[in-house]
């Protein structure tokens, strides 16, 4: 078994060995794998936290020997929180961002050493969170991650603040308060235990949603009463009953209500 570490702000996953077949996820910069098969130009990867398949372009491969990436994923993390950060190779000088949901090693005086790199970084302060009557320091932490990604454009195996879609949104805000989830809604949808009745449902549980076919196609988090923030269009907070989404915009419902999750007491 061979591993690699991401270097890239974002690398895509795709379906297959093309760059003109879908990008099913990315990669965010810290973030491991490893290779299950090997092409002239591609290689086909298990990313390491969620197990979820696909083909990264080998020109963004950076490869790992299993010391490197025992001990890597072993070492305590610093997981980005703010929109972007950015860092400096210390070899080339090269400033350049990484996103929100990014990780690396925990730095010393300001540096850290990643696949073969070493890099400058200056953390940013840590934000007091906001404190809510009857809402958790959990529930506070998901939901300032929660928010950042606000007005961001949907994208089809989108990871980022750029461009993210449903179940990416849904991945990303959990992994920031250490719960790590599959990366598909399909996937996410067995995690958990049901929230029996939408009256129920508090600010973190994750709600499913089904088309006409019965099948999983949509989530998003409940952030307040029977409102949910989700990446529809763009991630937005719409309001969210027994019946499904309801889109104030669009004077209508535009996803149909499966089944409520709660992933932490």
């Amino acid at each position: 078994m061979s591993y690699g570490v991401c270097l890239q702000m974002a690398a895509p996953l795709r379906a297959a060995d093309s760059h003109r077949s879908e990008m099913v996820s990315q990669l965010l910069f810290g973030e491991t794998y490893s290779v299950l098969e090997t092409t002239r130009d591609w290689l086909r990867i298990c990313v390491t936290d969620c197990e979820y398949e696909g083909w990264i372009s080998i020109r963004q491969h950076t490869p790992m020997s299993d010391e490197e990436f025992n001990e890597y994923i072993k070492t305590p993390h610093y997981r980005v929180i703010n929109q972007f950060l950015y860092l400096r190779d210390m070899a080339t000088t090269i400033i350049f961002p990484i996103a929100l949901g990014s990780q690396f090693p925990i730095p010393h005086d300001g540096t850290f050493q990643l696949g073969g790199h070493q890099y400058a970084v200056e953390l940013p302060e840590e934000k007091p969170l906001m404190h809510h009557e009857g809402v958790t320091e959990l529930q506070e932490r998901l939901l300032s991650v929660a928010f950042q990604y606000l007005n961001a454009p949907y994208l089809w195996g989108g990871r980022t603040p750029a461009g993210i879609d449903c179940s990416g949104f849904v991945q990303n805000v959990f992994a920031s308060i250490g719960i790590i989830l599959p990366r598909d809604a399909s996937q996410q949808v067995s995690c958990g235990q049901t929230v029996d009745f939408i009256q129920e449902t508090r600010i973190g549980d994750v709600a499913f949603f089904q088309n006409e076919e019965g099948n999983i196609v949509h989530t998003g988090i409940i952030c307040g009463f029977q409102q949910i923030i989700h990446s529809c269009g763009y991630v937005q907070i719409n309001t969210i009953d027994e019946t499904g989404i309801y889109h104030q915009g669009l004077h209508r419902y535009t996803h149909q209500l499966r089944i409520i999750k709660r992933l932490f007491d």
